[in-house]
């Protein structure tokens, strides 16, 4: 757990020491960074995507506007992520991989966009098996919305990670929101006891807005969990 902690407070840093401003991060750049060390994303890796985004940045004509969320760095710490992963494997022809990349990453988003298209309908079954009062289109909607951004990222010669992410996101907090009116007082209780059981070594470590956000973020897995949701976040979606 303190690994997992020190993950978090790095990234913070390093992405305020960049931004040049106290920034404090918002609970969808928590929920990123998350995703990012549950994904087996290195620290290192995340760091050099957050400067490789902020150098990025630097080099734009327009710089009316700061960069204010982490998930503005998120397609470059994907890139670097990847480049890892083919380093590990052997790939060692640069060019040949670039190619390959470009001609894949569509085809690849696609399919995993279909795998938690999947799980959603059988997470659907779950919570109906369950007896809780959820809008009656809920998983419906949010099968739609899939099946739209798959689309798009087939028919689209780039894909905007950032855009893509946020969307994604917003899907899942509709869901987390529904779930927490429909569940009972009691079983949220037990959730949240169990959330603050393990937080309760690390509290002093952890400044109240770093505490509060992680906190929810660790309640909202917990209720995906409990009625196997599929995280949203191209972090967190199966790739096989």
């Amino acid at each position: 757990m303190e690994n997992y902690f020190n993950y978090f407070t790095e990234i913070e840093e390093h992405f305020q020491k960049r931004r040049e401003g106290l920034k404090l991060l918002s609970p969808l750049d928590w929920a990123l960074i998350e995703s990012f060390q549950e994904a087996g994303v290195p620290l290192e890796v995340v760091l050099r995507g957050i400067d490789l985004a902020f150098e990025r940045h630097a080099k734009r004509k327009s710089k009316t506007q700061k960069v204010n969320s982490l998930s503005y760095c998120t397609q470059a710490i994907l890139r670097e992520f990847e480049r890892l992963q083919e380093n590990s494997v052997g790939k060692g022809r640069g060019g040949d991989v670039q190619a390959k990349r470009e001609q894949n990453d569509r085809e690849s988003l696609a399919e995993m966009i279909d795998r938690s298209a999947v799980q959603l309908s059988h997470a659907q079954e779950r919570v109906k098996s369950d007896g809780l009062s959820l809008p009656p289109d809920l998983f419906e909607r949010t099968a739609s919305s899939l099946a739209s951004m798959k689309q798009e990222v087939l028919g689209s010669d780039s894909v905007d990670y950032e855009q893509l992410e946020l969307r994604l996101c917003l899907l899942e907090e509709k869901i987390l929101g529904a779930l927490v009116v429909a569940l009972s007082e009691e079983k949220l209780l037990t959730l949240r006891t169990e959330v603050n059981q393990e937080l309760n070594r690390h509290r002093r470590g952890l400044k109240a807005e770093q505490l509060a956000l992680l906190e929810k973020k660790m309640m909202n897995r917990k209720l995906l969990e409990r009625f196997g949701v599929p995280r949203l976040s191209l972090f967190y979606m199966p790739l096989n």
